[in-house]
């Protein structure tokens, strides 16, 4: 049951709610700019000097550590972004067989130049770790065991106040990032390579700069998919994807001199400032759209290295707002975690054969672990028991709806089209806790509770004009994904 069931007045009514709710929204947001202004104590950042008005720059919403952090980064390490690059245009002309050795070269130079040492010894070790328990033990429990020791080690480093004051903050946070991402890739390495295990493959996978830090994840049955044997033409496309990540980042510059979105996700009060609860949504929705361009940014800047080197790359994020059911933006917005999590957890614990109750603590316990690899913070654990429930219900709810008895009792009674409404509506109602639930992940505890408690607990006219909004967010995102072909043939798979 699809939307492109519908009539086209009423698909065109629903994209009108849809937009002028986030057109409206998104003024409101803008509107409170000068009040947070003057009444936060934090010091904003001057703007850019071409957006002056009245000869007084404008003020730029630097709030969003996570941000920041990858601006400094590729401030430092930007030189060897474009090493990177010209040793693989070079190696793809000619020395093919040169290219991965120089890829390692690249990011040891980098590492090794701006890394204290026990920054450099802990990564070290990380890989050597890891590439042992490949070549001698060939045990899954072995590296589940290993895994387990790390995640134990960097949440000691976490919490090293004398590790972060020999190192200072941004090596700290780079490194915990790091260290997490390479955990991963030691864990596919290990799972996956097969034969006589290859010293320089492994590093070339584990090294490889583009993705080091700010992904995303490729697994190493992805990575290995690269071909050495001849040399490729220049890939053109490059370019162009690279243009795209600088087009996303000055959109995201700009717009953070009008909406301080990020400074709502640290501070509950700005976000109580808006007019009224049911615009409060709106805030909560834009949290996920800027969280969104952010990763757009990060992970297009790795993806596009990716393809450049002919790797299988994972693709782009989806955008939140094309994303109804919860289970697509586990499996869209991070394709390259998603698939780690599938394969070497969930499927190992249970097979489509699997009893309901099976699969239900292999998603617990995927989940577990995605908790524990995030950090174990409360906010953490609240967003992944959210999940967990959204996915279970949703997953209770399709196999409701797919049952011969309920379409037929839908059909006889509503007809099509209005079977696709009560199938929207119901739909509707899954769909608000779980898009609340990543407000828990991206704006912590305070606002994330904060916001379900304005969804739930404001009367039953708020919670009536949400579900309308959602259910024409529902449809509309359903249209377009009946739309699209290239939609519809990552549903098939």
């Amino acid at each position: 049951m699809t939307a492109g069931l519908l009539n086209r007045f009423e698909k065109l009514a629903y994209f009108c709610v849809y937009i002028a709710y986030i057109v409206i929204g998104l003024y409101k947001i803008y509107a409170l700019r000068d009040r947070i202004l003057s009444t936060t104590d934090f010091q904003f950042a001057d703007g850019w000097s071409l957006l002056k008005r009245s000869d007084v720059a404008l003020k730029r919403d630097d709030s969003n550590d996570e941000l920041e952090n990858f601006a400094d980064f590729i401030a430092k390490f930007w030189p060897y972004y474009l090493l990177h690059a010209l040793v693989s245009g070079v190696t793809r002309w000619k020395w093919n067989y040169l290219r991965r050795s120089g890829h390692v070269a690249i990011c040891a130079l980098a590492l090794g130049l701006n890394l204290h040492w026990t920054s450099i010894a802990m990564f070290g070790s990380l890989l050597i770790s890891y590439y042992l328990i490949a070549l001698h033990a060939r045990s899954k429990l072995c590296t589940w065991l290993l895994t387990a020791a790390w995640i134990g080690a960097l949440n000691i480093a976490k919490n090293s106040q004398w590790w972060l004051s020999q190192v200072g903050y941004a090596e700290y946070v780079m490194l915990i990032v790091t260290l997490s991402w390479s955990l991963l890739r030691g864990c596919s390495y290990s799972f996956t390579a097969t034969g006589s295990k290859n010293l320089s493959e492994y590093l070339a996978y584990t090294m490889y700069f583009p993705c080091l830090t700010y992904g995303p994840f490729i697994s190493y049955e992805r990575f290995k998919q690269q071909p050495m044997g001849e040399a490729v033409s220049p890939n053109w496309s490059f370019l162009v994807a690279l243009l795209r990540v600088v087009f996303w980042w000055l959109v995201l510059q700009w717009s953070l001199h009008y909406f301080y979105i990020n400074y709502m996700t640290r501070d509950v009060r700005a976000v109580v400032m808006m007019e009224s609860v049911f615009w409060q949504h709106a805030a909560g929705y834009f949290m996920g759209q800027f969280f969104f361009i952010f990763y757009v940014i990060t992970y297009g800047l790795g993806i596009a290295f990716a393809e450049y080197d002919d790797i299988a790359a994972p693709r782009r994020p989806r955008c939140i707002g094309r994303i109804h059911f919860y289970s697509d933006m586990w499996k869209y917005f991070d394709e390259g975690l998603y698939e780690f999590l599938f394969k070497h957890i969930y499927a190992e614990l249970c097979s489509r054969k699997s009893s309901p109750a099976a699969k239900l603590c292999a998603t617990a316990l995927t989940f577990s672990f995605v908790f524990i690899w995030h950090g174990c913070y409360t906010y953490v654990l609240i967003w992944s028991i959210l999940n967990f429930v959204c996915l279970a219900a949703e997953k209770l709810y399709k196999t409701f709806v797919s049952r011969p008895a309920y379409q037929n009792w839908s059909l006889k009674h509503f007809g099509t089209a209005g079977a696709q409404r009560l199938h929207a509506i119901l739909a509707t109602q899954l769909f608000i806790p779980a898009a609340f639930s990543n407000v828990y992940f991206i704006a912590g505890q305070e606002v994330g509770g904060f916001l379900m408690r304005g969804a739930y607990l404001s009367g039953i006219g708020n919670y009536l004009a949400l579900s309308f909004c959602s259910y024409c967010f529902f449809q509309c995102s359903e249209f377009l994904l009946t739309r699209s072909p290239k939609d519809k043939k990552m549903k098939a798979t």
